[in-house]
């Protein structure tokens, strides 16, 4: 349901202006453009059909004829280096540029934490409120604030400067369910075919479904547009990490799961049916131009690598499917186009560790934050929020080091 109401939710978005695109010209080679594509964006290959690409340039169209031409992109010539983009992220060169002291390597580097869901009253909405087995209620929302407090701390401490998307569980949004009434009623009546008869013999069916897309639209439109809005508008980072729990497609029902796996996103895997929309490919080359992929997939590979050392737990293998794909030899490391990951400026890592069904998730979860070590879910263990943290923590000074620590030989 998430990846097939990418194209729903984009149509709502107003239009682009495809000549912000002028500042990437002759930034990437036509090989690197369709490699890029081919291999990380939209492995289908559909979005050649809006594409004209030739040696020096690649024309943009707004529909399968080519007759609305969007935009013209300029290649990097061959043989030549490309031309530095006008990125709003520090790029590693830059980053080695820094020269930071070993005990600061994240001075100067700006870092987005954006715990996932919302929490709190709003937790029911979000369809993120389950007690998994005799534990208590787990909202999802609540949890990931308490990982993403505690890694602005490990953050800070290293010299970053760390901006919240929000740091209650409240929206950000002014919007609220009631104002996508509308807007969901007709989708909901175009999509079923409503009419009179129909919904006089069943009014209380669609009014729940209508009740629902105006929620969803809420939580996972609106709410997420306004945080991204905000992070282009107030901070601009060099890094974004989005904080999550993964669950099972059941965990809804509150049906606990023997399984446990871990898995990280970062953006990519278009599908075929989603690049019939000129606001999802406006997304997609949005990304693919500003070039965020190393700094991404070092960044996922070393929290891979720690996250595997508090739980080595196994991948969630979803293989090269319709809206995710491998990106390079981390098997737990998924390309998917996501709401968050398309439109926050700059790297984004996406992550989605452990299973909340589980029940050695699920009673650590429930135990809270606390210091120390406790014996519980089978072992003695540390607070599971403050291991998030530090893995992740460790994860980005590690990585960023390598680029920013000055090299005193």
């Amino acid at each position: 349901m998430l990846c097939g109401l990418v194209v729903l939710f984009a149509h709502q978005l107003q239009a682009q202006d495809w000549t912000v695109f002028e500042k990437y010209r002759e930034t990437i080679t036509r090989e690197e453009f369709c490699r890029l594509i081919d291999h990380v964006y939209n492995p289908s290959k559909a979005v050649y059909v809006y594409l004209n690409v030739c040696d020096e340039f690649a024309e943009f169209f707004e529909d399968v004829e080519k007759t609305q031409l969007n935009f013209t992109l300029y290649f990097a010539r061959p043989g030549k280096t490309p031309r530095k983009a006008d990125q709003t992220f520090k790029t590693i060169p830059e980053l080695h540029r820094l020269a930071n002291a070993p005990t600061q390597p994240l001075r100067a580097v700006r870092i987005v934490l954006d715990p996932g869901h919302i929490g709190g009253k709003w937790a029911d909405i979000e369809e993120r409120r389950v007690a998994f087995g005799n534990n208590p209620i787990i909202q999802e929302g609540d949890k990931n604030l308490q990982v993403a407090r505690l890694l602005k701390t490990r953050l800070e401490a290293a010299g970053a400067q760390v901006y919240m998307t929000h740091d209650k569980p409240e929206p950000v949004t002014t919007a609220r369910p009631a104002d996508f009434t509308t807007e969901a009623q007709e989708y909901v009546y175009e999509k079923y075919h409503v009419n009179a008869e129909t919904v006089k013999a069943r009014q209380t069916y669609f009014n729940k479904l209508i009740n629902w897309y105006s929620e969803l639209y809420f939580y996972r439109r609106a709410e997420i547009a306004q945080r991204a809005e905000n992070i282009r508008t107030q901070f601009l980072p060099d890094l974004n990490i989005c904080n999550h729990f993964n669950a099972t497609e059941t965990s809804g029902s509150g049906k606990m799961v023997k399984d446990n796996r871990h898995a990280f996103f970062i953006n990519g895997c278009y599908g075929a049916d989603e690049m019939t929309n000129p606001m999802t490919r406006f997304f997609m080359f949005s990304k693919l131009l500003e070039q965020p992929l190393e700094i991404e997939m070092a960044v996922a590979d070393a929290i891979t690598k720690k996250m595997l050392r508090i739980a080595n737990l196994p991948p969630v293998n979803y293989g090269h499917e319709k809206y995710q794909c491998p990106v390079n030899d981390n098997s737990y490391l998924y390309a998917r186009n996501l709401a968050a990951s398309r439109q926050y400026p700059g790297p984004c890592v996406i992550l989605e560790p452990f299973y909340m069904n589980n029940a050695w998730t699920a009673e650590r979860l429930a135990a809270g934050d606390y210091d120390g070590v406790r014996n519980l879910a089978g072992g003695a263990y540390r607070s599971i929020f403050r291991e998030y943290a530090d893995g992740v923590a460790e994860a980005i000074i590690e990585t960023y080091s390598k680029w920013t620590v000055r090299n005193e030989k």
